[in-house]
């Protein structure tokens, strides 16, 4: 795999200390030829900001490092670390407020990351809180959040979200302090991708999580097998299912390191057996496998961590295709190759010709509340016909770059296409 020296540099930081044994590597990349401006785009772009300074502040050749470089990476730590611990501040009272009121609550990704794998909370980037309460307990949490003082926020009703996605979102006007309040792990759509129809994978974890420590009181995180799987189904929802214009590799890196810190912190505790019987069942041994192999590959070896993992899952459960695409990708920035609208990806996956044309017509015609939100008039007004004759010519000069990438939108259809087959 050819890597830049920036982006081998990012690897090397995308945790909270640098191997030993990649320091000197390291010494070797930090020369006054690389491109810093690329180093900190790119570090921004991935959400590894905060780990990057953690690891070059202490760095014999930071001297090499601009002074400006240092001071943007020096001020994203630090306003992270500030925003974490007014979050972290808010968190604790939420907790409190629900455990009072009887609704046991589970603390999801960054928030119980941060604290748990990472050990410095200013290290991981939280855009907002992610807690997940029981489906009975929803309409409960709903009124402790809004007397708590945080609003609903969402693009439709309420009622909606309930029926058809897996969190509501709030915000708190005053503080800025995005929560969602999550009842599964992804909408009705997204799981029957994967094969997660039900709500017994939810209920099991329910019953797998641990009690721990946390801002001052007891809450619950999800045992180290649970966290894995939620981790990996996250990662590919993030980067295909979720993402209106198909592949994208914003958050990549730190999403393979939160993988990656979880497999280091909880190696001992790990039950492999019982983490693959799981991904059988729900028939994504696929996607967990390929999405740990790909971790490896791009984090290092590390057998250490990875050895026991392996041992577990069939060599036929990996798609190595779709291994060496991502691996050409995940260090792409969107802004550095075009992207290939989802709707030519969907018709070229669709089996018949009947069905092509359909999706090709319902995304150049899309329902008129779609072009109402995409061009902000009344979704009553007749004004809606003249974007349907627009419509078409702008989707045409948006995307006509498209032509001229055709490996690329290939590939587009090749990542796709292995996500929709595990239906």
């Amino acid at each position: 795999m050819n890597i830049s020296h920036e982006n081998r540099l990012l690897l090397y930081c995308a945790q909270p200390r640098i191997p030993e044994d990649a320091l000197n590597k390291v010494k070797d990349i930090m020369c006054p030829a690389l491109n810093w401006e690329v180093v900190l785009e790119s570090a921004f772009w991935h959400g590894i900001a905060p780990l990057l300074y953690n690891n070059l502040k202490d760095t014999q050749e930071n001297h090499l490092i601009p002074r400006e470089i240092m001071a943007q990476l020096r001020t994203a730590y630090h306003g992270n670390l500030a925003r974490n611990m007014y979050l972290y501040t808010e968190l604790k009272r939420i907790l409190e407020t629900l455990c009072d009121k009887g609704v046991k609550v589970i603390v999801l990704k960054g928030a119980a990351l941060a604290k748990t794998v990472y050990g410095d909370i200013g290290l991981r980037q939280m855009g907002d809180v992610d807690l997940l309460v029981k489906r009975e307990d929803l309409p409960h949490a709903e009124d402790i959040m809004s007397g708590l003082g945080y609003r609903f926020q969402g693009d439709m009703t309420p009622d909606w979200y309930r029926e058809n996605h897996q969190h509501i979102s709030y915000i708190h006007p005053e503080k800025n302090i995005p929560v969602e309040i999550h009842w599964h792990i992804a909408r009705r759509a997204h799981l029957s991708r994967i094969r997660i129809v039900d709500t017994d994978i939810i209920e099991r974890w329910w019953k797998g999580a641990k009690t721990i420590e946390f801002s001052g009181i007891k809450v619950c995180i999800l045992c180290p097998e649970d966290l894995i799987l939620h981790l990996c189904l996250h990662f590919f929802k993030h980067r295909f299912i979720s993402q209106s214009e198909g592949f994208t590799s914003k958050g990549a890196l730190i999403q393979m390191c939160d993988i990656f810190q979880t497999l280091k912190h909880y190696r001992d505790e790990i039950d492999w057996g019982r983490l693959t019987s799981e991904a059988e069942k729900y028939g994504i041994e696929g996607l967990i496998y390929t999405t740990l192999f790909i971790v490896r590959e791009i984090m290092g070896e590390h057998d250490d961590v990875f050895h026991n993992a392996f041992r577990r899952f069939r060599s036929e459960d990996l798609d190595k295709k779709l291994v060496r695409l991502i691996k050409r990708r995940i260090l792409m920035r969107d802004d550095d190759h075009t992207l290939v609208p989802s709707t030519l990806i969907q018709s070229q996956i669709a089996h018949t010709f009947q069905e092509k044309v359909k999706i090709l017509v319902r995304g150049v015609f899309p329902h008129p509340e779609v072009i109402a939100k995409r061009y902000s008039v009344p979704s009553s007004s007749t004004i809606i016909y003249f974007y349907y004759v627009i419509s078409p010519l702008s989707l045409l000069l948006k995307h006509m770059n498209v032509l001229w990438n055709i490996p690329h939108v290939k590939e587009e259809i090749i990542l796709k296409k292995w996500i929709n087959e595990k239906d």
